[in-house]
C-alpha cells in the first residue's frame, strides 16, 4: 500500500468527504433513474403495465390500497423520495413515460419545463380567474393551485383528451375544452385575471382568412398574419383591465427589423410590460425546437408615458437542457455539487431568485397585479423611452448592464463607419463557368482562412460578396465570432452572405479593426446585439456602428498582419 493511500485511511475528514461526494453522484443519478428502477421492480414482481402507473399515483397521493403490498409500497416511496424531483415533475415524468407506452403518443412534442410553469405561478396572488387559450398538455398551469378557476383551450380534441389525463394525473380540476381560441375571438374576453400563453409559433403557421384577420388589430392591416402573434393579441384580450399575461415568444419577435415585429412591439408597448425574461438556449428543444425565447410579463394597463420594465438574462431553469430528456441541473463548484441544509443537491434554477427581483420591481412600482414584497435582491431594468429610441427593440442585449459597462468603459473610442469605405459595393456577378475560392464560416479559423475551389455553376445561393485584399470579415452569428483579413490580392475569392465585409480606409484603420477584434468589448457588442430565434445575428449596420478602442498596439499588430502575409504567401 502506499503512504498516500496509509494517510488517507488515517484521515477521518478525508474519508468523509470522500464519502459524501459518492452518495452525491448516487443521489444525482437515482433523480434520473427511478422510473426505470421502479418499472423493473414492478417487472420482476409480475405488475402489469397499466397497474404500476395507477399504483406510483397512489404512492404520491399517500393512498392505502390492498393492490399494493408493504414491500412494494416501501421500495416506490423510497425511490420516489429519494431525487429532489417536486411533486408536479415527477407526475410529468410519469405522464410521458406512461403516454409513450399505454397511449403510444411521443409527448415530447408537448413538452413544456415545469420550472417554468411554476416560476410563472409563483409570481401570481391567490384565488384568481386563469386561462391557457393554447394549452397543449396544461403544464403551464400545473403549479396553479387554485381547483376550478383554470379554464384550459386547445384546438384538438386528442390533445384535450390528454389534458385531461395529465390533470386527473395531478389530482387537479380545470375547466378544459376543445375550442379554436382564434376563430372563436369574442369568447370570455375580459373575463380573467391571468393568462399563461406558449401558443404554436413561425412563418409557416399563418391565418389568411380576412373574415378572421379583421378580428384583430394586429391581422387587419395585412394579407396573412402568423397565429403566434394572433394569439397574443388574443391573450390581452382575455385578460380584465389590470390583468397579466405570461407569454412565451420567439426571440425574433423582439428584436427582428421587420414591419410586423415592430408592429407587434409597438402594440406590446401601449401596454405595461412588466418582465423580459430572455431563457436559456434549448429550453424547448426536447418539444422539438431550437428556437431562442422569451417569457414577457404583461399588465393590460394603457400607458401614456414612458415606464421601466424589469430585464434578465436566465441562464438556468433547472435542468441540463443539452442532454437527452434534459435530466435536473444541480449547482457544482470546482466539480462537486453545491449541498444544501439537508445535503441535497441544489438545483440550478435562477428562477429562485428572480421572482424575488420580480417582487421587489413590482413593490417598488406599485404593481399589485402580482405578489410584491420588499427585498435585498437587485435588478435590472430599461425604460421605454430607450427602447423607442432603438427601433422599438425589446430583446433585452443591449440594454443589460454587461454591454452597457463596456460601452461606458471606453476612454478614446472610434465607430467601425468611421474607418471603413462605406460607399464600395462587394455584390458581384457569379459566372458559371469561371473558378471561384469560396469562404463560408467554417473556412475561417480567427484569424486565417482557407477557401474552397469551387465553379460558379457550384456556388451556393448564399455567395455574395467579392473580395479585395484588406478586407476584413466578420461572422453575423452570436456566439465565437470568426473574423479574417483577406491577406493577398485575389480576382476570384468570395464569401457567404453570414459574414460582414468591411474595407478599410488605410493601413491604420486596418490595424485599428484587427487588433479590436481580438477584445472582450467587441465580443460583448457584437454578441449582445444580436437578435433573431433561431440562428441569432448581428445586422450589417449594427456591426458597422461597434464601437472600437482608438488607442492600440499600432506596430505590434502591423507586425503580426505582415508576418500573417508572409505565411500565407508561403502556404499559396
Amino acid at each position: 500500500m502506499s503512504e498516500n493511500c496509509k494517510k488517507d485511511q488515517t484521515n477521518p475528514k478525508k474519508i468523509k468527504k470522500v464519502i459524501k461526494i459518492n452518495l452525491t453522484d448516487t443521489l444525482v443519478r437515482n433523480s434520473e433513474t427511478y422510473l426505470d428502477d421502479i418499472n423493473q421492480y414492478c417487472h420482476n414482481k409480475g405488475i402489469l403495465f397499466d397497474t404500476r402507473i395507477e399504483i406510483i399515483l397512489m404512492i404520491l397521493r399517500k393512498e392505502i390500497s390492498d393492490k399494493i403490498d408493504s414491500e412494494t409500497y416501501l421500495f416506490i416511496e423510497e425511490k420516489l423520495n429519494k431525487n429532489d424531483n417536486s411533486k408536479e415533475e415527477l407526475i410529468q415524468k410519469i405522464f410521458m413515460f406512461y403516454g409513450d407506452k399505454v397511449l403510444k403518443k411521443n409527448f415530447d412534442q408537448f413538452y413544456t419545463p415545469l420550472n417554468i410553469g411554476k416560476f410563472i405561478c409563483e409570481l401570481c396572488n391567490e384565488n384568481k380567474r386563469a386561462i391557457d387559450p393554447a394549452c397543449g398538455t396544461g403544464d403551464l398551469a400545473v403549479y396553479y393551485k387554485i381547483n376550478k378557476l383554470i379554464t384550459l383551450w386547445d384546438i384538438s380534441k386528442n390533445v384535450i383528451e390528454l389534458t385531461k389525463i395529465n390533470y386527473n394525473f395531478q389530482n387537479m380540476k380545470a375547466d378544459i375544452s376543445d375550442l379554436d381560441s382564434i376563430t372563436n375571438h369574442e369568447i370570455n374576453n375580459g373575463t380573467y385575471d391571468y393568462v399563461f400563453l406558449n401558443p404554436p409559433f413561425g412563418s409557416k403557421t399563418v391565418i389568411q382568412d380576412t373574415n378572421i384577420l379583421k378580428n384583430y388589430e394586429l391581422g387587419r392591416k395585412v394579407k396573412k398574419q402568423e397565429i403566434g402573434i394572433l394569439f397574443i393579441e388574443r391573450s390581452i384580450n382575455l385578460l380584465k383591465n389590470g390583468g397579466v399575461a405570461f407569454i412565451i415568444v420567439p426571440s425574433g419577435y423582439l428584436g427582428n427589423s421587420n414591419n410586423n415585429s415592430i408592429n407587434l412591439r409597438k402594440y406590446l408597448l401601449k401596454y405595461r410590460i412588466i418582465s423580459l425574461l430572455r431563457l436559456p438556449s434549448n429550453s424547448f428543444s426536447r418539444s422539438g425546437t431550437g428556437v431562442s425565447t422569451y417569457l414577457i410579463i404583461i399588465n393590460k394597463t394603457i400607458q401614456t408615458e414612458d415606464y421601466n420594465i424589469h430585464i434578465k438574462d436566465v441562464l438556468n431553469i433547472g435542468y441540463e437542457l443539452n442532454k437527452k430528456n434534459t435530466p435536473l441541473k444541480y449547482k457544482k463548484n470546482e466539480g462537486k455539487y453545491i449541498l444544501n441544509s439537508n445535503e441535497y443537491p441544489i438545483l440550478d434554477n435562477d428562477f429562485d431568485y428572480i421572482k424575488n427581483e420580480i417582487y421587489k420591481f413590482c413593490f417598488e412600482n406599485n404593481l399589485d397585479c402580482l405578489k410584491q414584497k420588499e427585498s435585498k435582491s437587485n435588478y435590472e431594468y430599461v425604460n421605454t423611452k430607450e427602447v423607442k429610441d432603438n427601433n422599438y427593440i425589446l430583446d433585452i442585449g443591449r440594454y443589460l448592464k454587461i454591454y452597457k459597462e463596456c460601452m461606458n468603459g471606453f476612454r478614446n473610442q472610434i465607430k467601425i463607419n468611421e474607418l471603413i469605405d462605406k460607399n464600395c459595393s462587394h455584390k458581384f456577378v457569379k459566372k458559371h463557368n469561371q473558378e471561384y475560392i469560396y469562404l463560408d464560416i467554417k473556412e475561417v479559423s480567427p484569424p486565417f482562412y482557407n477557401g474552397k475551389k469551387m465553379y460558379g455553376y457550384e456556388l451556393p445561393g448564399r455567395a455574395s460578396y467579392l473580395l479585395k485584399k484588406n478586407d476584413i470579415i466578420i461572422s453575423k452569428l452570436k456566439g465565437n465570432i470568426s473574423f479574417t483579413i483577406i491577406l493577398k490580392e485575389h480576382d476570384n475569392l468570395v464569401c457567404t452572405n453570414g459574414f460582414v465585409v468591411l474595407r478599410p480606409k488605410d493601413e491604420k484603420s486596418i490595424t485599428i479593426i484587427f487588433a479590436n477584434l481580438f477584445t472582450k468589448e467587441f465580443k460583448i457588442q457584437h454578441n449582445s446585439l444580436t437578435t433573431g430565434s433561431i440562428m441569432e445575428t448581428i445586422s450589417e449596420n449594427d456591426i458597422r456602428n461597434i464601437s472600437l478602442n482608438r488607442d492600440v498596439k499600432q506596430a505590434k499588430y502591423e507586425t503580426i498582419i505582415q508576418s500573417m502575409r508572409i505565411i500565407k504567401n508561403e502556404l499559396s
